[in-house]
Order: structure tokens, then C-alpha cells, then sequence
């Protein structure tokens, strides 16, 4: 008798969890891509957490930051065939984990991480658009040739930096359309 009673409870007990997962909350996984002919491609590849705004208001509690950083440190990838710098951080060509890290004064940076190290880059915070209920990332061009933006939202936070790729940055062409020269080596 305790073992069909032990069994019914816990198919009830996993019935209603089953019944009070909503796949809407789960995360979904989002690649984006920029792909430069000559250089390679840039890869941002992520989780989007789904936005808790209990939990995020709470955020700056010792408690809850150290788990949001912990969970937050690698929420997704970024692959790169071309060095690229964030922020003033040179990142070089690579694989590395990316997430997202805070502190209570809402000073955010982005985290990338290979072979043991990370790479800190920091970034700019602000709340001042409509709330996203997901995270998101985006890597979008700017005004120069060699500039883009990247930025990653969540509720209302808005987490962005200057991105710029040295392979595009502007230089000079001979005037007779030929190519340079390579130079000679002693």
C-alpha cells in the first residue's frame, strides 16, 4: 500500500510539474552572424533568457548577484576569424564563452572566455527603452566603415559597446588602382 501511495504521489507531483512548465518562459537559442569577404565571419551565438523582473530588481542584493554573474558568465558564444576590439579591448581572433557580469553600481561588462582567461570589456548600461522580454543580442553598423555597435537588452536594460574591426578600417588605395606592393624582406 505505502508503495502504490509513494507512486501515485510522485506521478502527481510530476504531472504537475509538467503542467506548470510554460514554454514561453524557455530559453531559445539565437545565432547572428557577420561575415566580412577576405576576413571570415563573427559569430554571436546565445541563450535568450527569458526576462524575470522580480528577480532582476532584486539584482543588486549580494545574494542575487552572485548568482545572476555566475549564471550570466557564459550564456552563449562568440566566434571571431578576425580580431576584433570591444569597448577598447582588443579581442583576438578565437572561440570564446561570452556572458554578461555586473556589479551593484550597474557597472556591466562582457565576459569572454578561452583557454582559462577572460577577456572583461566594459560596456554601457541604461534603462531607458520598452521592455524585452527576452534577452537579445545585436551586432548593427554605424556611421564609420570599420564601427558597429554591440549590444545585448534585457527588460528594460539596454548593455552596449563600440565594436570596431581593424580589417575594414579605412586606408589608402595607389591612385592607378593597383594593388600595393607587399613590402621586401631583407
Amino acid at each position: 500500500m505505502k508503495k502504490v501511495l509513494f507512486s501515485s504521489t510522485l506521478v502527481i507531483l510530476f504531472a504537475a510539474i509538467a503542467l506548470a512548465h510554460d514554454p514561453r518562459t524557455v530559453s531559445k537559442d539565437f545565432t547572428h552572424a557577420l561575415t566580412l569577404e577576405g576576413a571570415g565571419k563573427l559569430t554571436l551565438s546565445y541563450k535568450s533568457l527569458h526576462f524575470n523582473e522580480a528577480n532582476f530588481n532584486a539584482r543588486k542584493a549580494e545574494r542575487s548577484l552572485v548568482a545572476f554573474n555566475r549564471l550570466w558568465k557564459a550564456i552563449g558564444k562568440l566566434d571571431t576569424d578576425f580580431e576584433v576590439v570591444i569597448g577598447g579591448v582588443q579581442v583576438p581572433k578565437g572561440s570564446y564563452t561570452m556572458g554578461i557580469n555586473f556589479d551593484a553600481n550597474d557597472n556591466f561588462t562582457l565576459i569572454l572566455g578561452s583557454g582559462g582567461k577572460d577577456i572583461t570589456i566594459p560596456m554601457k548600461f541604461s534603462e531607458d527603452g520598452p521592455v524585452v522580454n527576452f534577452l537579445s543580442f545585436d551586432l548593427r553598423p554605424e556611421n564609420g566603415v570599420d564601427v558597429f555597435t554591440l549590444e545585448a537588452r534585457y527588460g528594460k536594460a539596454r548593455v552596449s559597446g563600440e565594436a570596431k574591426v581593424p580589417y575594414l578600417a579605412p586606408h589608402d588605395h595607389p591612385a592607378d588602382g593597383t594593388a600595393k606592393p607587399a613590402d621586401k624582406k631583407p
